[in-house]
C-alpha cells in the first residue's frame, strides 16, 4: 500500500465499496437530553446488515416524538417547526454515524490487535476523523503509512486507533478528540454547550 501523505489544504480519498455485516443497533451518546420547552426522546437507528461503509456514514433517519407544535411570532403569524433549526439534533445527525462506524472497527471483532485497516476504512478514518484531531500534525509526523487497531498503551483492556508512520513509528489517537474537533469546526457557536452536555469523560472501553 502506498503511503498516505498529509496536505494541510486538502485530503483526497477514494469512494467506499466494502461491505460488512453487523446486527441492528441503536447508536447513542453517553446520556439522553431534554429541552426546557418539552420532554423529547429521540433514537437514531441504523441497520448495518448488508450496507456498505458509505451507507453507514449517511445521516440516520431521525424519529422524534412529541414534536414542537405550531407557534406564533411577534407579528401574530403562525410558523411551523420547519422554520426552527435544532442545532443539537443537527450535530447528533452529523456525528452519530461516524461514532458508530469507529465503534464497529474497534469492537465488532472485524480487526485483530495490530491489524491494519482496509483501504476503504482508511479512506473514511483519515479525512473524516483524524483530520479533525487538535494535534493532527504532531500525530502524523513524517507521514502516514497506514492506520491500525491495537491495545491502548496505558489501558490494555481498551482498544484504540493508531497512526503507523512512514518511518515505522506508531502513535495512538483518540477518536473522541477527533469528533469534538469536527464539532468545533462545523458548529463553532454551539460546540461548547453541546460538548459539555453530551460528552462525559470518555469511557475506557471506547
Amino acid at each position: 500500500m502506498e503511503s498516505v501523505s498529509w496536505s494541510s489544504s486538502h485530503i483526497y480519498f477514494n469512494p467506499i465499496s466494502l461491505r460488512f455485516q453487523l446486527s441492528p443497533s441503536i447508536l447513542s451518546f453517553p446520556h439522553c437530553y431534554t429541552t426546557s420547552r418539552q420532554q423529547r426522546s429521540s433514537a437514531l437507528k441504523t441497520t448495518t446488515s448488508g450496507y456498505s461503509a458509505a451507507d453507514l456514514l449517511k445521516k440516520p433517519t431521525v424519529e422524534v416524538k412529541d414534536h414542537v407544535g405550531v407557534f406564533e411570532d411577534k407579528e401574530g403569524k403562525t410558523r411551523g417547526e420547519k422554520n426552527w433549526v435544532d442545532w443539537e439534533e443537527q450535530i447528533l445527525e452529523d456525528t452519530l454515524p461516524l461514532v458508530g462506524f469507529v465503534r464497529m472497527i474497534l469492537h465488532s471483532g472485524k480487526y485483530e490487535n495490530g491489524e491494519r485497516l482496509s483501504s476503504e476504512h482508511e479512506n473514511i478514518i483519515i479525512p473524516r476523523l483524524l483530520a479533525h484531531h487538535p494535534e493532527i500534525e504532531k500525530k502524523i509526523g513524517c507521514g502516514i503509512n497506514y492506520i491500525m487497531v491495537g491495545h491502548h498503551p496505558d489501558f490494555e483492556s481498551s482498544r484504540c486507533l493508531f497512526v503507523v508512520r512512514t518511518n515505522g513509528d506508531m502513535v495512538d489517537f483518540s477518536y473522541w478528540k477527533c469528533i469534538k474537533g469536527f464539532i468545533r469546526k462545523k458548529y463553532p457557536l454551539y460546540a461548547d454547550n453541546f460538548i459539555v452536555q453530551h460528552f462525559r469523560r470518555h469511557r475506557l472501553k471506547d
